[in-house]
């Protein structure tokens, strides 16, 4: 054996290291791991929380506060651990679908309301009225070759005012 074990993840562990320093022969230490990866092909799956999940947790916390609960109370009916629960609430973990009902039915409420603060905003409709499509596509470009993103900003925060100041997306045809 050469001191490797496989693991479920597609790595090997080997707790090798040459022995003394006159390059002697190899043995097992555990205070050393050396970790390879058995297929360098397979792509990397990383699953980082998104906004949405900071969200959700924010409203976690948020319901959980005004039940007067504190987070171990909450874990403990929940079957995690509080600190879980704090990753939960950051954000930092994303909550699984059956561990978010489960955290609803602690709460008393029902899972849709822990989602509704998660939603991103909805997108506008814009009528066929209110511009043709070669309007939209010049803006696009227009926008597109624009490379401060200072000016970018300005440009967005101004379309924002206008399309809050009307509602329908009508314009005044001009």
């Amino acid at each position: 054996m050469d001191g490797r074990m496989n693991l479920p993840s597609g790595t090997t562990m080997a707790g090798r290291t040459t022995a003394g320093s006159g390059g002697g022969p190899a043995r097992d230490n555990p205070s050393r791991i050396e970790v390879e990866e058995m297929d360098a092909s397979a792509p990397a799956r990383v699953r980082a929380p998104m906004p949405s999940d900071s969200a959700l947790g924010r409203k976690v916390r948020e319901l959980r506060r005004s039940r007067g609960m504190t987070q171990k109370e909450l874990a403990s009916a929940v079957g995690v651990t509080g600190a879980q629960l704090h990753r939960y609430e950051t954000g930092a973990t994303r909550v699984a679908a059956s561990r978010m009902i489960a955290i609803a039915e602690a709460l008393g409420v029902r899972p849709d309301v822990l989602l509704e603060s998660a939603a991103p905003e909805p997108v506008p409709v814009i009528s066929a009225e209110a511009s043709t499509g070669e309007d939209l596509l010049e803006l696009i470009q227009l926008f597109s070759a624009i490379g401060d993103p200072k000016n970018r900003n300005a440009i967005l925060a101004v379309a924002r005012m206008m399309a809050s100041t009307n509602p329908t997306g009508g314009g005044n045809g001009g």
